[in-house]
């Protein structure tokens, strides 16, 4: 075999199908993880049209102030 041929990580082993109980709970946590996620975006938009207004607000009232 030449170098290339190696995997360079070990092969993942199959997985078993997942009871609908462990199915439930893989879906809840997927849920919050999307939910947080959805909230941070919620958030970091917040901020930046936030940000946005103040820098008009600013540029606004030097425009006002310079005649």
């Amino acid at each position: 075999m030449r170098f290339y041929e190696f995997a360079t990580t070990k092969p993942k082993k199959p997985r078993k199908p997942m009871t609908p109980e462990q199915s439930l709970i893989a879906d809840r946590k997927r849920q919050v993880d999307q939910a947080k996620q959805a909230l941070e975006r919620t958030k970091d938009q917040q901020k930046r049209r936030k940000e946005l207004e103040r820098k008009l607000r600013a540029s606004h009232s030097l425009t006002l102030q310079k005649p």
